[in-house]
């Protein structure tokens, strides 16, 4: 605020990057990643008897086989019953129903639907 008119002052900061800040972070970011992963090293040697070592109890990690093996899950449905599932909603979307009487809702056959959407457009 300047004395003589009691108006502040507008002033322009300086446009520029404060650069040996910026080194100073970066470096120490890059330092504090070495340590996190030489620490993590460390504990996984101790741990485990090295990173390439034999796994705890004597025994030697085995290598993967070559060939896939089967997937070992049941499906959800049985067929007769994924069938039986799309049927039911094949006949649902197929005929004509009330959805709300008191309301004068009615549902009409997908493909009347589609119908009537297309005719509308021309």
């Amino acid at each position: 605020m300047s004395r003589e008119t009691g108006a502040f002052e507008v002033r322009q900061e300086q446009d520029s990057i404060a650069g040996g800040r910026l080194v100073k972070i970066a470096v120490l970011a890059i330092m504090v990643g070495v340590i996190g992963v030489v620490f993590s090293t460390i504990l996984l040697e101790t741990n485990t008897g090295g990173i390439r070592g034999h796994l705890p109890g004597g025994a030697s990690p085995r290598s993967a086989g070559s060939a896939i093996a089967e997937v070992a899950q049941t499906p959800l449905f049985g067929p007769a019953e994924g069938l039986s599932l799309r049927r039911r909603q094949r006949d649902e979307l197929s005929r004509y129903r009330w959805v709300d009487r008191d309301a004068g809702l009615v549902a009409i056959p997908i493909e009347r639907a589609m119908d009537l959407v297309s005719e509308g457009s021309r």
